[in-house]
């Protein structure tokens, strides 16, 4: 009999409650044999794994890395779950094995098969010189359960669990496995370890108590992540982004930790969605996660709170999940962080979001909406606004889904240049609708913000708006981007420098944050900061065109017109059209211009023109622009007035003096002046 020795990663599995099955109903046991059997072997194959044998109810298998035996184990459990016909326990260790005729032997197996015996039904458990070679495996999040001492292994092994979503995490009381038996003592050395352990008590608490504040310092920033759809099922996907999306809203609200903005994470690349490039892209402290996927009865949702810091999981829950369930579910899910994230209620606060008396299906149609407000086709937005209808139908006193159709719409009108005033109309109505039925949603207000600074030129009022929605929501990334962009527009970049600065904190990594940054540093004239959160913008989104334009803007504000040129370029080249929309067109004819390429200038202003023959034009400022660079100042007041009168949404554009920087002469012309009169700009 030949032996050879090696290292390997040492895997058993084993079936929960088979004893008792066998003698129930032996024929069914049988079978669930031949189930696992044929579950576990092919992804023991596929993660080059060694199948070594069956025994009894459970499977030895060994591995020649330990990533491959936790991948291993992971599927395994994930398939297991899914089937839902048994439940099994997994134990992992690695160490030196005896190979002889097929069969293994060892320390190391001995060690796997009793951190097997401590696991229970969903776990995956493994020893520390596992834990050691995965210290740099992201995927993996894990949570020490303690040391414990063995039969017949002399030194106790510190054991660990997988405890990313989906993966139970055994408690104390219920880990009951192969253990040395209690050592009895004499009464004295009862009493020497009592005193001992008194004296460590004493100790641990005067060391405690010294270092308690900084503990209670240590979490500082929540990130929290769309939730994992399991099976890519399009039926949950409104689950999967709509909870995490309520979640960051509500501790947004409650001050106490820094919360990332939606932004910040759901538009996150998958890379970046580790822990360890969370800690490095966010600096976030700590993490939710979560994982939807299907159960017998319906479906299932694991949360873990893990720290970004170590990987440690502070925090785990599994909830079973139906669309009447989702608003409890979401106040459990803040009840029980609470404590580990340190927050306090406000007096006379509540987080039950039930006493509002939400209707559950209603809720549903909402969360659906909002999972849809975020595309980026006119066939998205409606589809959106219907679910909202649904759900004002299905509960017509339902205050936020009122909110959600007057944003879509006056953000759709925005940022579509669309200036229809049907579409305004309904926003409007549906705002009054919401603040009738409950005036204390911020959603409300930052709205009504965007409406009376693009639509009705009404800045203080755009200024109050915001400065309410501030006190409703003051962690709100969307609502700073807002307020700072509308100061920063009517010539208040003092006030609104700071406000841009936490809006980058709150969601440093969107293109939203960071184009609003880079807007309101160029207009306070801060042109070097304003470049480099332009070119911040590019790097981590690297097809926004903006970004390029407005790298070149602050470039020809500094006189440097080479980079300016070099940005520029580099913003046409996005364009697969050649053409993008008619803002960037004029944009792009402005920074040629001013850069000394009036050639090319003069030939996008050619092509604009032409452009404007054959088609009606969307954005009338856009057109204004074209005429004051060909020196036409009567057709560019024309077009101007035009502006104003069609309620175009760049209407506040005509009062910003930085756009008519090398025209100066004209914006402070007669006619231009009483265009910014006629629209209350200035008396």
């Amino acid at each position: 009999m030949s032996q050879t020795r090696q290292l390997a990663a040492i895997m058993f599995t084993d079936i929960s409650g088979f004893s008792s099955l066998m003698g129930n109903d032996e024929h069914k046991a049988h079978e669930i044999l031949k189930k696992n059997r044929a579950l576990q072997k092919p992804i023991i194959e596929q993660f080059n794994g060694t199948w070594v044998k069956e025994l009894g109810d459970g499977v030895l298998a060994s591995f020649s890395t330990v990533s491959d035996a936790l991948n291993a184990a992971a599927k395994i459990q994930e398939q297991c779950n899914a089937a839902g016909e048994f439940q099994l326990s997994i134990g992992i260790h690695q160490g030196e094995i005896v190979l002889e005729d097929g069969d293994i032997f060892g320390d190391a197996v001995n060690v796997a098969s009793r951190i097997q015996s401590l696991a229970v039904p969903g776990s995956v458990l493994f020893s520390r010189k596992v834990k050691e070679e995965i210290r740099n495996k992201a995927e993996f999040q894990t949570i020490s359960l303690g040391s414990f001492e063995f039969k017949n292994i002399e030194e106790p092994v510190e054991v660990f669990a997988i405890a990313n979503p989906g993966f139970t995490i055994p408690k104390k009381e219920e880990m009951k496995g192969k253990l040395k038996a209690p050592v009895k003592k004499s009464n004295k050395g009862i009493l020497v370890a009592a005193s001992l352990g008194l004296l460590l008590i004493v100790a641990v608490f005067i060391f405690r108590r010294s270092i308690f504040s900084a503990e209670k310092a240590v979490i500082k920033s929540l990130a929290i992540l769309p939730f994992e759809n399991a099976l890519n099922d399009s039926a949950i996907s409104y689950l999967a982004d709509g909870i995490p999306e309520n979640l960051i809203n509500r501790f947004s609200k409650m001050g106490g930790v820094k919360v990332f903005a939606r932004s910040a994470t759901f538009d996150l690349p998958d890379s970046n969605k580790k822990m360890e490039s969370l800690r490095r892209v966010l600096s976030a402290d700590v993490v939710l996660t979560g994982r939807v996927s299907r159960s017998l009865t319906g479906y299932t949702l694991n949360c873990a709170l893990v720290d970004a810091r170590n990987n440690n999981q502070l925090w785990g829950n599994s909830y079973e999940l139906s669309a009447n369930d989702i608003a409890r579910i979401e106040d459990s899910i803040v009840a029980s962080l609470m404590d580990p994230l340190e927050i306090s209620l406000a007096k006379g606060k509540t987080i039950n979001q039930e006493e509002k008396k939400i209707n559950p299906a209603a809720y549903a149609e909402y969360l659906k909406g909002r999972y849809l407000a975020y595309g980026s086709t006119p066939a998205e937005t409606e589809q959106a606004i219907s679910h909202f209808r649904q759900a004002i139908s299905l509960d017509p006193k339902y205050a936020l889904a009122y909110a959600a159709i007057a944003n879509e719409k006056i953000t759709q009108s925005i940022f579509s240049n669309a200036g229809n005033q049907e579409i305004m109309n309904e926003g409007r109505i549906s705002l009054e609708a919401a603040r009738a039925l409950d005036p204390t949603l911020p959603e409300i207000y930052t709205t009504e913000g965007a409406l009376k600074f693009y639509y009705e030129h009404d800045w203080k009022g755009a200024v109050n708006s915001y400065k309410k929605a501030l006190e409703l929501d003051p962690n709100n990334a969307i609502i700073y981007i807002r307020y700072s962009a509308t100061l920063a527009d009517v010539g208040q970049t003092k006030e609104a420098l700071p406000l841009a600065d936490k809006a980058v904190e709150l969601d440093p990594v969107s293109i939203s944050s960071l184009h609003n940054l880079g807007w309101v540093n160029l207009l306070a004239g801060n042109y070097q900061k304003a470049i480099d959160a332009f070119a911040k913008s590019v790097e981590l989104h690297p097809s926004f065109t903006w970004g390029y334009i407005k790298q070149a803007f602050g470039y020809i504000a500094l006189k440097k017109y080479d980079r300016a040129l070099e940005e520029t370029d580099k913003a046409e080249a996005q364009l697969k059209d050649g053409w993008g929309s008619e803002l960037i067109q004029v944009s792009l004819m402005f920074n040629y211009d001013a850069a000394g390429r009036k050639p090319k200038a003069d030939s996008l202003a050619q092509r604009f023109l032409d452009y404007a023959a054959k088609n009606t034009v969307k954005d009338p400022y856009a057109l204004s622009c074209v005429y004051r660079m060909k020196h036409d100042y009567v057709k560019a007041l024309e077009w101007e007035e035009k502006t104003l009168e069609l309620h175009s949404p760049s209407a506040y554009v005509l009062a910003v003096p930085f756009h008519y920087s090398r025209q100066e002469d004209f914006y402070k012309s007669v006619g231009h002046q009483n265009i910014l009169r006629k629209m209350g700009a200035i008396k």
